[in-house]
């Protein structure tokens, strides 16, 4: 039996329990919905980012000593791709649930991620597996950023405690004329 009392399919006499189904499997390579930042990397909102990450190198605040880089002028750190394609303005808050469910945690066990299609798995407990990030360049000021992610890779997994599913979820982040920025693989862990 698994939380909430379902029973699991089993994949053969001898094999793991399994929770991955076919209908699941055919979400791998498929890609989710493509999310635009509400508009191009502005100079205060790069400041403000630079600011709360306190980071120190001038090439991401100094205008003069970007130019003099490699980069020719003021470019965002790295990771800051993670955070351009958000919410934008005068769109509903997610978090305004919390005024009705005071004690929601923010997360929705199956709720797709980057838009994706939820994974129908029994499974209560989610955990972050890891993060990996290959970078390519640094966004530039000006340049709107893109965000689109895919599952890549959904599967059932043993472990000491019991069962559990491991979905690999890969986001590519490019400019709005298509030049790759950064591409994010995270693994959430389902048990």
């Amino acid at each position: 039996m698994v939380p909430g009392g379902l029973r699991r399919r089993h994949r053969g006499k001898d094999s793991p329990i399994a929770f991955v189904t076919d209908e699941i499997r055919a979400l791998i390579d498929v890609p989710g919905p493509r999310f635009a930042a509400p508009g191009p990397l502005g100079a205060d909102e790069l400041r403000r980012f630079v600011q709360a990450v306190m980071e120190p190198d001038p090439v991401h605040w100094d205008a003069e000593a970007a130019r003099a880089s490699r980069y020719g002028g003021l470019v965002a750190p790295p990771l800051y791709v993670l955070h351009a394609a958000r919410r934008a303005p005068g769109t509903p808050d997610p978090l305004d649930r919390l005024e009705a469910e005071p004690d929601w945690d923010g997360l929705d066990v199956g709720a797709g991620f980057g838009g994706l299609p939820p994974l129908e798995i029994p499974l209560t407990r989610v955990l972050n597996g890891g993060t990996e990030a290959e970078l390519f360049r640094l966004p530039q000021l000006g340049e709107v950023i893109e965000a689109q992610s895919r599952y890549v890779d959904i599967v059932d997994r043993e472990g000491r405690s019991g069962p559990m599913v491991l979905a690999t979820i890969e986001t590519e982040y490019r400019t709005r004329d298509g030049a790759i920025l950064a591409r994010v693989r995270n693994t959430v862990i389902m048990r």
